[in-house]
């Protein structure tokens, strides 16, 4: 008898502890369960964060580097397109050399090349060879300000530290005074390609350069009359003048030409951006010989 009540009360508590133990687990796997969606939906939460943008922005990651601002990405969709950036232009490395060009065209590739960067559109799509018209930022802006312009755009970058002049054309100027200001200030402090040539990359932007030859003329011919040389004198400034007028004229480029036009050239037909002469010198524009424009 003894026995039998000995054995139900090893039963019973065994039966207790059992669920004793049982009841720990559920709430540790409870816990852990709670614990875990917790912490996924603050990871989510963080990655909403991380991704917020003021803008909209097609991620990418480029592929190719083609020269100083021109590269290949390709999209999420798995596609892949020729970039052209917006708003800058670096010396020419490719189908002919300018100065600085190969030095452009590294620096864009030991930046971006094989990186994960965020495509922004203008007005424009894409330019007559099919190439995206893009800002292209390195990461993704939290707001649209200079200081995220200055350090978060590829383009920005590129004018900043010299290795490209401002190059706009409408419609897509939505950064254009940022680009203006940062090209002026790598100019100022003689960075990358204006060190090289204070005027720009090719041609200069409009200062007319003494005339050495009129120079050596004059010492060469010291018997002239003092009449001779007293007209020489006076005619000089007004030629100078003139030549200061000009450089304040409008003329006209087109979006891919190299070329700059008088007003009504049948060049014009397809694309017209109105510019200073003294701009387009500085930015490496000839004058065209069909409409002969100012020079």
């Amino acid at each position: 008898m003894n026995l039998k009540k000995n054995i139900n009360k090893y039963l019973i508590s065994l039966i207790t502890i059992v669920f004793l133990f049982t009841g720990v687990g559920c709430s540790d796997s409870s816990s852990s369960s709670n614990s875990g969606a917790q912490q996924n939906a603050v990871a989510a939460t963080q990655k909403q964060e991380e991704t917020k943008s003021p803008i909209k922005l097609d991620k990418a990651v480029v592929t190719k580097h083609v020269d100083g601002d021109t590269v290949y990405v390709k999209l999420e969709d798995g596609t892949e397109t020729k970039v052209r950036f917006i708003g800058v232009n670096t010396p020419e490395s490719t189908t002919k050399h300018e100065q600085y060009g190969e030095e452009a065209s590294n620096y864009t590739k030991s930046q971006i090349l094989g990186k994960t960067v965020y495509l922004e559109k203008d007005t424009s799509d894409t330019d007559q060879y099919g190439r995206l018209l893009r800002y292209v930022w390195l990461e993704q802006p939290k707001e649209i300000n200079e200081n995220e312009i200055r350090t978060k755009m590829f383009n920005s970058v590129l004018a900043l530290n010299g290795y490209a002049e401002q190059s706009t054309y409408p419609p897509d100027v939505k950064y254009a005074d940022y680009f203006k200001k940062f090209a002026a200030e790598a100019r100022q402090n003689s960075r990358g390609l204006w060190a090289i040539n204070p005027n720009g990359t090719t041609k200069g932007d409009g200062i007319a350069a003494p005339n050495t030859s009129t120079s050596s003329s004059s010492t060469s011919n010291v018997s002239s009359s003092s009449n001779n040389s007293s007209a020489a004198v006076q005619q000089a400034p007004a030629q100078q003048t003139t030549q200061s007028d000009n450089q304040t004229a409008t003329v006209y480029i087109t979006r891919t030409g190299e070329k700059y036009h008088a007003a009504g050239c049948k060049y014009l037909r397809k694309s017209q951006a109105a510019i200073s002469l003294s701009d387009a010198k500085a930015q490496g524009y000839e004058p065209c010989s069909v409409c002969n424009p100012p020079q």
